[in-house]
């Protein structure tokens, strides 16, 4: 791949690089929407990203059976047969070195491990559970590029909806609402958006005549998402998707959930409510992303969105493996947690 990136339009925008080979722009927009999904914008992110129209043009995207959870029960799966302890539903609240180990307090009972391996937000260990005598990289974090928030819409509905699995609703112009995101953080007033109907493919996820559809659109993180602010928001894209594929199920919904920009701060500890890390500008792409190992402090190890690869679902198990081999590496070396390399990135 490095020496075939030599070709590739690493510093010109992926909006300048599609341009030369379209000029309608719902066909730019259909090769550059995949952006939102790695936490970008085709204004702010490298053209090199177009290897994700290979991915989704040429390799395919798949659906696992029974959904996304089914990625989580296969590794718990894994994980008991291996003999992992697995103790869900306990929140950590410290972290504390010790010598060549670490004592992990949380609302039950303390343990302590040779090494960490932490799928939280870096910010969020380095700010609340890591010592004050540690090195919390404030004003780094703080000079990040975040990807967006969203705001999620989960509908139960009676009946069929005339909506394909997977469907995209994108106004003409759609930079007004990439500025809302990136420049100018607002609610966007003609939104692009993302339409998810799981029924359509996978039977299980509804009751017999009904349909599960997922809406969600990209916000600024940080923004304020109250009763009110949702309800408006919430009108305004179910309009605007009967508007563009005549379809209104909103008379025959049974079951509602939402979640947006709070949800994301509270419930995942995530900066300003990001749903999906950090950005992917030039200068958070590749070697550039924070690295696996804690800078300053050994045998603490980062993965997740934050890491590399990056943003994604399948970037995220990358990114265990590449933990997993970074600890191996530093296992393997003949060396303690205590003289362990460490990443420079401040």
């Amino acid at each position: 791949i490095l020496r075939s990136a030599k070709a590739l339009p690493k510093l010109r925008t992926m909006d300048s690089y599609v341009g030369q080979y379209f000029d309608h722009p719902k066909l730019r927009q259909l090769a550059e929407y995949k952006l939102v999904f790695l936490g970008g914008s085709p204004y702010n992110t490298p053209g090199i990203y177009t290897l994700m129209s290979h991915v989704d043009m040429n390799l395919g995207v798949y659906h696992p059976d029974g959904g996304i959870a089914s990625v989580v029960d296969a590794f718990v799966e894994v994980g008991t047969d291996l003999g992992v302890d697995l103790k869900t539903g306990t929140e950590v609240t410290g972290i504390e070195p010790r010598n060549d180990e670490f004592r992990v307090r949380t609302d039950g009972p303390d343990r302590t491990f040779d090494r960490v391996v932490s799928n939280a937000p870096p910010p969020f260990v380095e700010s609340e559970l890591l010592p004050e005598t540690y090195d919390r990289r404030e004003q780094y974090w703080e000079t990040r590029t975040y990807a967006p928030s969203a705001y999620l819409m989960y509908f139960g509905v009676e009946g069929e909806v005339d909506l394909e699995h997977h469907a995209l609703v994108l106004p003409t112009d759609w930079k007004p609402h990439f500025d809302a995101i990136f420049e100018d953080p607002a609610w966007p007033e003609d939104p692009a958006y993302y339409v998810h109907v799981p029924s359509k493919t996978n039977p299980t996820v509804a009751p017999e005549g009904h349909e599960v559809v997922f809406a969600l659109v990209p916000l600024a993180p940080g923004l304020d998402d109250g009763p009110e602010r949702r309800e408006q928001f919430r009108e305004l894209v179910l309009d605007d998707l009967a508007d563009n594929t005549g379809v209104d199920f909103r008379d025959r919904i049974v079951l509602e959930e939402t979640a947006s920009v709070s949800e994301f701060g509270e419930r995942f500890n995530a900066p300003g409510g990001t749903a999906l890390a950090l950005a992917h500008p030039l200068d958070q792409t590749g070697p550039l992303r924070p690295g696996h190992r804690a800078p300053g402090l050994d045998g603490l190890y980062y993965v997740g969105a934050y890491t590399n690869p990056g943003i994604g679902m399948p970037m995220c198990i990358l990114s265990g493996e590449h933990a997993t081999e970074a600890i191996i590496e530093d296992a393997e070396g003949g060396i303690g947690p205590s003289v362990v390399p460490t990443s420079t990135l401040r």
